[in-house]
């Protein structure tokens, strides 16, 4: 097992046995289990598990990993769906670059839900703050991508 699977493998035990709210007490969990990790690390791994916060039954928030299956599909459509039904503002494109504009801060993560997704028509992608590039085989396959992407979104 990798650091980033143990890491992960150990966030969810943390959030399962115990009620933590805020990504400082979580990490300070993991340090006490003597895993080390940033606070971009930190936010990565939470975003890929698809962790949520949901309440904890004394009126306060804390971590809860998915139910059901989607716990154990990390890049799942579960994910994907909520990435772009959240954050996707536009589509637009030219040749066989499709162009996603999103919420600022959000395009990475967007980005990284694509590439899980493993779609056919993706040659590659590259996401800045809000933007996202994905280049695609053909102008058609464009279109068909974007057209489930819209479907998806929405």
């Amino acid at each position: 097992m990798n650091d980033k699977q143990e890491r992960q493998r150990r966030i969810l035990s943390v959030i399962a046995s115990r009620s933590i709210g805020t990504q400082r007490a979580l990490n300070d969990a993991l340090c006490a289990a003597g895993i080390s990790t940033t606070q971009s690390t930190l936010s990565k791994d939470l975003k890929q598990l698809g962790i949520v916060k949901a309440p904890d039954g004394s009126g306060g928030l804390r971590y809860r990993a998915p139910t059901g299956e989607s716990q154990h599909d990390v890049g799942g459509s579960d994910l994907l769906a909520r990435e772009l039904r959240d954050f996707v503002v536009e589509t637009g494109g030219a040749g066989h670059t499709l162009v996603l504009k999103t919420i600022t801060g959000h395009a990475q993560g967007v980005c990284e839900a694509i590439d899980r997704a493993g779609w056919t028509e993706v040659v590659g992608t590259i996401a800045g703050e809000n933007t996202i590039f994905i280049l695609c085989q053909s102008v058609e396959k464009r279109e068909l991508l974007r057209e489930r992407i819209l479907e998806i979104s929405h």
